[in-house]
């Protein structure tokens, strides 16, 4: 396969998976009940702060991460089968309209930072994506294409919750979010598989 192409290939996966791990479309609903009451400027700000806190914890896990690891003495292919696990167990909870990483139900403003930034956006799932895609030849460059353009597509998709909440309605956004729990599992099957096949 051409070396372009099988980048590009990898670029698009990686994107996808960050993005399916942070699912906007699921966390519409939560978006929408932690902003009740306020203006299209509050709204705004806090979502703007929310990306912002979303960024730099994946930045931050994604380049300390692997240094943890070297630390602890942990094998790149160990964590792909841990985080792997991990990721397994969310998609569980996506597939039972289940958001344990989420919120207490609190609203009001200051939720920028928590619980939207952290943990509905940067939550253990994102968080050990970014860890294992860290691991992948071209690692680095992977990574800031998978986070930033995730975020932006999150941001847009979050921007117009309350247009897209409108038509498709919480049983629509929890279709969504059951289906990408689907998707989410067949990563977490692949990052085991790769892991074990790794080891050995």
């Amino acid at each position: 396969m051409d070396s372009n192409l099988e980048l590009g290939l990898l670029l698009a996966k990686s994107f996808i998976m960050l993005f399916v791990v942070m699912d906007p479309p699921g966390n519409i609903p939560i978006f929408m009940a932690l902003t009740r009451g306020m203006s299209g400027g509050e709204r705004k700000r806090e979502l703007n702060h929310a990306v912002v806190v979303a960024t730099i914890l994946l930045l931050l896990f994604a380049f300390l991460g692997t240094i943890i690891l070297y630390v602890l003495g942990i094998t790149p292919n160990s964590f792909m089968i841990a985080g792997g696990i991990l990721l397994l167990l969310i998609s569980f909870d996506l597939l039972r309209g289940e958001h344990k990483y989420g919120t207490s139900g609190d609203s009001g403003a200051g939720v920028g930072a928590v619980p939207l930034g952290t943990p509905l956006l940067a939550g253990p799932g994102a968080i050990t994506a970014v860890m294992v895609l860290m691991q992948e030849e071209n690692g680095v460059f992977i990574v800031l294409f998978a986070i930033f353009t995730a975020i932006i597509a999150t941001r847009f998709i979050l921007g117009q919750a309350e247009r897209i909440y409108r038509i498709i309605g919480k049983e629509g956004s929890e279709v969504l979010s059951r289906v990408i729990g689907i998707l989410v599992a067949a990563i977490a099957i692949e990052f085991i598989a790769k892991g074990i096949a790794g080891m050995f």
